[in-house]
């Protein structure tokens, strides 16, 4: 077995992780539907991060052409995957909420927060592992995801959150596009 897939399997661990935590979050609203006062906001970011998990899995794949790793590089990326648990774990609510937007109110911004750092540690892994140039298209629409998450979490007004975050969750689908290869 190659270094690649030594580094892939705690990586993929954690990712597996993530996407199962809002997998059975989404189950458990749908259980509790009758119960449970719904809220958009915290169900379509934890789409957004389903979708980041998948699309980084499936990146992935790109690095497997690697030569050599440092624990550097595997850092950085098993500090992605722990940013993206996060995020999940966090934007989801809990079985025993049943406010999704009191939920979200408490836990969601933090989420916003691991999210916004998921990405600036894309940048830089984009930067220094794909060998995207950092003033790329791509790195800017990274960037500007950031601030989206920022501003949703730092906001106190209900509405900027809503732009914001409605914002974030069209680019994030843009940026799932560009960055992701039909086929390996």
């Amino acid at each position: 077995m190659d270094a690649f897939h030594w580094i892939v399997v705690p990586i993929s661990t954690v990712l597996g992780l993530a996407i199962a935590r809002i997998l059975t979050a989404y189950v458990h609203a749908f259980k509790a539907r009758g119960r449970l006062r719904f809220d958009w906001l915290p169900l379509a970011v934890a789409g957004a991060v389903l979708g980041e998990g998948l699309q980084f899995w499936w990146a992935l794949l790109e690095l497997s052409v690697l030569k050599s790793w440092s624990l550097a590089a595997f850092t950085l990326l098993i500090g992605m995957v722990m940013t993206l648990f996060t995020a999940a774990a966090l934007i989801v609510p809990a079985e025993s909420d049943h406010d999704m937007r009191a939920a979200f109110e408490r836990d969601g911004r933090w989420a916003l927060l691991a999210l916004a750092g998921f990405h600036l540690s894309a940048i830089l892994a984009n930067a220094w592992l794909w060998h995207a140039p950092l003033l790329s298209t791509t790195q800017m629409l990274i960037a500007v995801l950031v601030v989206l998450c920022v501003v949703g979490s730092v906001t106190r007004r209900r509405r900027w959150q809503e732009g914001a975050l409605a914002l974030y969750l069209l680019l994030t689908v843009i940026d799932t596009f560009v960055a992701s290869l039909a086929a390996y």
